[in-house]
C-alpha cells in the first residue's frame, strides 16, 4: 500500500490578507486567509501551508493569531513558515497550532538552524523550504528574502546539505514558475529527485489536472503545492481529486469523505460530559488535540500535575519526536512512574504518534531505551528499502489506508477505506496480535498502526489531524476505553 499523494494548499501571508504574485513579485491582496483555509480544507485539501511573505524582510513572523484560529477550525496538518529564525520562533508557532515548522532565509545564512530545530522537535517537524530560480540549462541558485536575494547556494548542492542536517521534508518552490499557472519546472523535478531520501513537496506553476499528473509521474515526489491556480479558482480541490482518479485510477490518492474537512461534519458531541487531560511534557503540539477534543465536547485541559489529572476519565499522551527525549521528559516530571500506576489501577490512557510508541516495553531509536512497559513490544526503525531493494523515502508521512487487526473485530463489507495522517520513522514491533486495532502498509512489511489492550490504547497516526473520520475515531476509541 502507497502513501497517498498529497495535494497542498499554499497561503501566502502578508498581515492579515491573503497575497500572491508572478515570481514572488507584483504581489496582490486576494482575501482574507481564515477563509480560503477553511474553504480548501472542507474541498479536500491533504495539507495547508501558511508563508509570512514579509516576515523576513521585517524580521518577525505574524502567523500565531491566524494558526490559533485556523487550527479550532480546520483538523488536517499545517506546516508554517516566513521570519523563523530561532527553536524559539519555532515553539511559538507550533504551539499556536502548526504541526511542521518551514525554514528558508534563516537557514541559509546559518545552516545550523535546521539541526538545532531537528534536535527539538525532530526531523519530521522541520521542512526546508527552498526557491530556486534557473541560472542556467540544469541550474538553479538557492533565493532567499521570498525570491528576492540571491545567496549564491547551488539548488542541488543546497537540498542534500539540508537532508544531512536533519530536515525532515523538502519543500521546493520554482521562482520561475510560481503565480504563471504555466505549469512546473519539470527538468528541476527530475534533478530534484535523484538527491532526496526525504519527503519532497513541489510548487510553481500548476494549474491543470494534467500538470498534477505528470509531476506524480516522478514516483519520489510526495506532493504539489498549489497557490495560485486555487486563488484565482483555476483549479478546485475536490473536482481536480475527482479527474486525477478517473485519469490515473492507480494513483494513490485520499478520496473519501473530500466533500467535508470542516469541524461541522461532526456536528454530535460524543464526548460531552467527559473530563480528558493531555499531559504536558514537552513534546509536541498538544494544543492541536486539546482542540480536536473540545470540538468532540470533552472538557479538555493541558496538564502535567497528578492532582489534576487524577480528576480526569481519560488521560491522553501526545507527542513527537524522538523516543529517548521524550522518556527523559517524562522521568523528570515524576510522570513515568504515575503512569503505569495509572493504568495498572484500570485507568484509561490513550497514546498518539511518540505517545503510542512510550507505551511498549522499549525503543531503539539513538540506542536501546525502556518504555513504560504498558504494551508488550519494541519500537524499532521503519525498513529503508522496498521489497525490490529500492530506497524508502523517509520518515513515512502523508495519509495512508488503515488495516483492520484482530482487536477491531468485524468490520462490516460496505466499510469506507479509511486513510489517517502519520509521520515518523519508527514503529512497534512484536506486538501481541490481539492488541492490533490497525496495521498498515509501506515498503515490504505491514507495522502496527492501533493498539487496544485493556484500559489502554494507541495510535501512531494522528486523528486530530486526520479531518472528521480521524475526529470520529478518536471520539469512537475514547468511548471504548470508558466503557
Amino acid at each position: 500500500m502507497a502513501l497517498c499523494k498529497r495535494l497542498i494548499a499554499r497561503l501566502d501571508i502578508k498581515g492579515s490578507r491573503l497575497i500572491k504574485g508572478i515570481r514572488f513579485e507584483g504581489l496582490r491582496v486576494l482575501g482574507d486567509p481564515w477563509e480560503s483555509a477553511l474553504r480548501y480544507a472542507q474541498a479536500g485539501a491533504d495539507e495547508l501551508l501558511y508563508i509570512d511573505a514579509v516576515a523576513s524582510l521585517y524580521g518577525r513572523n505574524g502567523l500565531a493569531e491566524l494558526l490559533r484560529s485556523t487550527s479550532r477550525e480546520v483538523f488536517i496538518p499545517i506546516t508554517a513558515g516566513g521570519g523563523v529564525r530561532s527553536v524559539a520562533d519555532a515553539a511559538a508557532l507550533l504551539a499556536a497550532g502548526a504541526d511542521k515548522i518551514a525554514v528558508n532565509t534563516a537557514a541559509l545564512q546559518r545552516p545550523e538552524l535546521i539541526t538545532e530545530l531537528a534536535e527539538a522537535f525532530g526531523s519530521q517537524c522541520v521542512v526546508a523550504s527552498i526557491q530556486a530560480r534557473r541560472t542556467g540549462p540544469g541550474a538553479w541558485e538557492a533565493m532567499a528574502e521570498a525570491g528576492r536575494e540571491r545567496s549564491g547556494r547551488n539548488v542541488l548542492v543546497w537540498l542534500e546539505h539540508a537532508q544531512q542536517l536533519g530536515a525532515g521534508e523538502l519543500l521546493l518552490t520554482s521562482v520561475d514558475q510560481d503565480g504563471t499557472c504555466a505549469g512546473p519546472d519539470q527538468p528541476l523535478l527530475e534533478a530534484a529527485a535523484s538527491r532526496v531520501r526525504v519527503p519532497l513537496v513541489l510548487g510553481g506553476g500548476f494549474a491543470a489536472a494534467d500538470h498534477v499528473l505528470a509531476a506524480f509521474e516522478q514516483p519520489k515526489l510526495s506532493a504539489v503545492s498549489l497557490g495560485a491556480a486555487l486563488h484565482h479558482q483555476r483549479l478546485e480541490l475536490a473536482a481536480l481529486k475527482r479527474e486525477l482518479a478517473v485519469d490515473a485510477p492507480s494513483l494513490p490518492l485520499r478520496l473519501p469523505a473530500i466533500a467535508s474537512e470542516s469541524p461541522q461534519a461532526t456536528e454530535a458531541q460524543p464526548l460531552a460530559g467527559v473530563r480528558m487531560s493531555v499531559i504536558d511534557y514537552g513534546m509536541g503540539n498538544q494544543q492541536s488535540l486539546i482542540n480536536a477534543l473540545e470540538m468532540l465536547g470533552a472538557e479538555a485541559m493541558l496538564s502535567d500535575q497528578p492532582d489534576q489529572l487524577r480528576a480526569c476519565n481519560v488521560l491522553a499522551l501526545p507527542g513527537v519526536g524522538a523516543f529517548p527525549q521524550g522518556m527523559a521528559a517524562l522521568r523528570s516530571r515524576g510522570l513515568d512512574a504515575w503512569l503505569v500506576e495509572w493504568v495498572a489501577s484500570g485507568k484509561p490512557l490513550l497514546g498518539i504518534c511518540l505517545g503510542m510508541q512510550m507505551m511498549f516495553e522499549a525503543g531503539e531509536e539513538f540506542g536501546a531505551c525502556a518504555g513504560l512497559g504498558l504494551l508488550r513490544g519494541r519500537v524499532t526503525a521503519l525498513p529503508d528499502h522496498d521489497a525490490a531493494g529500492e530506497p524508502l523515502i523517509l520518515p513515512h508521512m502523508g495519509w495512508n489506508r488503515l488495516l483492520p487487526g484482530p482487536a477491531a473485530g468485524p468490520q462490516p463489507s460496505s466499510a469506507e477505506p479509511l486513510n489517517q495522517y502519520f509521520v515518523h520513522s519508527y514503529a512497534a514491533t512484536g506486538v501481541d496480535p490481539e492488541a492490533v486495532l490497525f496495521h498498515c502498509r509501506y515498503g515490504h512489511q505491514p507495522f502496527v498502526a492501533a493498539v487496544r489492550q485493556g484500559p489502554v490504547a494507541g495510535f501512531q497516526f494522528h486523528p486530530e489531524r486526520s479531518g472528521p473520520a480521524g475526529l470520529a475515531l478518536l471520539a469512537d476509541t475514547c468511548q471504548e476505553l470508558l466503557r
